[in-house]
This record gives C-alpha cells, sequence and structure tokens, in this order.
C-alpha cells in the first residue's frame, strides 16, 4: 500500500517537475502589439511568433520587435533651391508588418529605424531642394506631400512609412533678418504709396476746383457782354429790401455825375 502511494506520489511530483521545467525553459510570451523572432545560438530561424504564449524549444530565444505604429521625430538641415540653410523639424510614422520582422531584423536588428531615417530624410531634402527659401512656407503641404511619397517608394520592401509631417521649420539668422528687413522696406514703400496717392487725389481735387471756379468767372464774363441787364438782374437778387442812403445821379452829357445826394425818408 505504501509502495503504491509512493510511487503514484513520485510519478505526480515528476510530471509536476516536468510542467515547470518545460514552463520556465521551453515557453515564451510575446505581449501585445509585438512579435517574437525566433533565432537559435543567434541564427535566425524564419519563425515568428504571434503575441501570446508558445512552447518553444529548448535552444530557442525569442527576441520581440514591435508591429506598433511608432513616430520618430527628428531634425533635418535642407537647402533651399536658392542655397539657403533650413532646418525642419520632422515627425514620421512607421511600422513593420510581421512577415518581414524576421528579415528586418537579420539584416538590421532591432535598431532598424537607424537604416530608415537617414533615406526619408533623403526624401524630404529632395524636395526642399526644389523651391526657394521664400517658397518654402507657402508650400509646406505640397512638400510634405511629395516627400511622403519619395520615402514610401525608396522603404518599399523594408519599412512602411504612414504620415510624416513638418513640425517647424526655421531658416538661419541672417536670411530671418534678411527677411524682416525687406518686409519693412515693403511696409514702408505701402506706405509711401499711399501718401503720394492721397496727395494726387488731393491735387486733382484742387485742380478741379480751380477749373470750375474759372469756368463760373468765364460764364458771367460771358453773359454780362452779351446782356448787361443782368447786372441789374444781380443787384436786384442781391438787394437786402432796405433804401439806399445816397443815390447816384446822372449828369445830361451821359456821363456819372460827382454829387451824391442824400435821401430824406418821410
Amino acid at each position: 500500500m505504501n509502495t503504491k502511494y509512493f510511487a503514484g506520489a513520485f510519478f505526480l511530483g515528476s510530471a509536476l517537475l516536468a510542467i515547470m521545467v518545460v514552463f520556465l525553459f521551453f515557453t515564451a510570451t510575446v505581449d501585445t502589439g509585438n512579435v517574437g523572432v525566433v533565432t537559435n545560438f543567434g541564427n535566425v530561424t524564419g519563425q515568428v511568433l504571434d503575441s501570446g504564449w508558445h512552447i518553444v524549444g529548448p535552444i530557442d530565444h525569442v527576441t520581440e520587435i514591435s508591429i506598433r505604429t511608432i513616430t520618430t521625430q527628428t531634425d533635418a538641415t535642407c537647402f533651399s533651391k536658392d542655397l539657403q540653410d533650413v532646418t525642419i523639424t520632422l515627425a514620421v510614422q512607421t511600422r513593420i508588418t510581421k512577415d518581414r520582422a524576421s528579415d528586418i531584423y537579420k539584416n538590421f536588428g532591432q535598431e532598424y529605424m537607424s537604416q530608415a531615417i537617414p533615406k526619408i530624410l533623403d526624401a524630404l531634402k529632395a524636395e526642399t531642394a526644389k523651391y526657394e527659401a521664400a517658397e518654402i512656407i507657402a508650400n509646406r503641404d505640397q512638400i510634405r506631400s511629395e516627400a511622403l511619397k519619395a520615402a514610401q517608394d525608396r522603404l518599399t520592401g523594408f519599412v512602411d512609412v504612414l504620415d510624416l509631417s513638418l513640425v517647424n521649420v526655421a531658416f538661419s539668422d541672417d536670411y530671418e533678418h534678411a527677411i524682416e528687413a525687406k518686409q519693412v522696406a515693403q511696409q514702408r514703400a505701402e506706405q509711401a504709396k499711399y501718401e503720394l496717392q492721397q496727395a494726387e487725389v488731393e491735387a486733382d481735387t484742387k485742380v478741379a476746383a480751380a477749373k470750375g471756379e474759372a469756368q463760373a468767372i468765364e460764364i458771367r464774363g460771358d453773359a454780362l457782354a452779351k446782356n448787361p441787364a443782368v447786372i441789374d438782374l444781380e443787384l436786384i437778387n442781391k438787394w437786402d429790401g432796405k433804401a439806399p442812403e445816397t443815390l447816384v445821379t446822372s449828369g445830361g452829357t451821359g456821363s456819372v455825375a460827382s454829387i451824391v445826394l442824400p435821401i430824406s425818408h418821410k
């Protein structure tokens, strides 16, 4: 009885020990969002494990590689078409797929982005060089779009480039000062142009007023020459209704007499 009991206990203990050994030394767990690349003594086997718990061989080693979308931000020193220095802060979104994980790890290790980023920056620099410095800000979206396409072509079969954005665009201090000086000069030129236009308007107004007055005088002169009675009409229009204090009389010879007689009011 005791012999059977000890035999059964030994068997159960051995099984539990075997399970523990398998669990401790022949299993691997891959985190969510990663895949596991299996190697034997440093050699990539080509086997790639999904996330979860797996039983592996006694000499297998599993290295996890992320297949999530990752964002890498870096600065790029570029040149414009007119050879101005342009510093662009670039944010790029990339990922790798499970079927490429084994080859990528074999050829580049876990630091594969150190091989991908230079190709992406080269694509950006090539697009930036198509524009003069003054045009880069205005064509920022176009540069981003074309650089994205170029980067995707350069990294086909390696890393998927999902998107990139130009976080910041900065120029050299000398160029910034030149732009500022140019803007100030343009503002002054616009102000001078405005003042000149205002002066021309005022001058035109004065000329028009002078022409109008001259024409009015000419019209009145012509009217008097053609019809002397216009003078009487103007005197009547200007009379205030009061009797004059003096009267100028005319002599018999047709000339105006120099005697001025007061008029008495009764």
